[in-house]
């Protein structure tokens, strides 16, 4: 009885499915895209096209999912089918210059950012990835002049202000790297990296008592760095000269397999020693998400 029901309603739903049009799907698709609904997203988008496969944007947007589903092959498919359908599109350059970053295709990243950067000069994504190719490249220099031109494009880019900063960093300018995490994080608190990079330049920059602040929120927010930011952490009060603050930092650090805070908790912690014995250094690498 009650699949003879179920069968009388199924005819009556059917008819609404199938008006939908090839807009109504992509629509759908973009709904659901922004709601990280990723599978819901790739079948409307699957839809639109099945429908209206030259529908315009549906294929570069197939792609765009694809790529957040970390599907790059792909997404680097659907981005060559949309290149052959519109190839004067910005944006598919920007988006498939991040696929070739995430592959770690960094000649190929460079040659889609300034095929999308000659189509519009003021995208501030296209400099942006262009940047990361460059620094992923260990072209500081390059990069640096890039980002400059995203920022310029858009002061509230928080990706590009926080790399800016790392950059600047690495070209010993802390403190103005420090006012640019410090601005890329008041944009977007969530960056990947970004409160442990802050620590990093601010105990460079031998801010101790910011780095510490730092840190602690790094560690209670149970990063993944958090082994990292116990060792900094105990480094900063260190370096103020407060062994009864830093060694428990050094322990937890030795605990979680630390093997440079095991060498300390062994020859400084466990000791009558004022200072550390051939004191390990460290430094994060910074890691670009997309």
């Amino acid at each position: 009885m009650n699949r003879f029901i179920l069968f009388l309603f199924l005819p009556s739903a059917l008819p609404a499915l199938a008006q939908r049009s090839a807009e109504d799907h992509l629509a759908a698709a973009r709904s659901a895209y922004e709601t990280d609904t990723l599978s819901l997203a790739l079948a409307h988008a699957d839809s639109a096209l099945k429908l209206d496969p030259e529908l315009e944007g549906a294929v570069k947007f197939r792609g765009d999912i694809k790529q957040r589903q970390r599907n790059f092959h792909g997404a680097l498919l659907d981005y060559t089918k949309a290149e052959k359908l519109n190839p004067d599109n910005a944006r598919l350059y920007v988006s498939r210059s991040a696929v070739h970053i995430s592959q770690g295709h960094l000649r190929e990243a460079v040659n889609d950012c300034d095929r999308a950067i000659k189509l519009d000069p003021n995208d501030a994504d296209a400099w942006y990835n262009r940047a990361c190719a460059d620094y992923m490249g260990r072209n500081n220099d390059g990069a640096m002049r890039s980002l400059e031109r995203a920022v310029k494009a858009n002061g509230d880019h928080a990706e590009a202000l926080f790399l800016r900063g790392v950059v600047r960093g690495e070209q010993y300018k802390e403190a103005a790297g420090i006012v640019d995490i410090q601005s890329a994080l008041r944009i977007n608190p969530d960056i990947p990296g970004g409160w442990m990079s802050l620590g990093v330049l601010q105990f460079e920059n031998q801010d101790y008592e910011g780095a510490i602040a730092t840190f602690t929120r790094v560690i209670d927010a149970k990063d993944d760095e958090k082994r990292l930011a116990h060792y900094y952490r105990a480094d900063c009060y260190y370096n103020l000269g407060q062994k009864d603050k830093a060694c428990p930092d050094f322990r937890r650090c030795a605990e979680m397999g630390d093997k440079d805070a095991q060498f300390i908790v062994r020859n400084y912690c466990n000791t009558d020693a004022e200072k550390i014995p051939k004191k390990p250094g460290k430094r994060r690498n910074t890691v670009i998400e997309f």
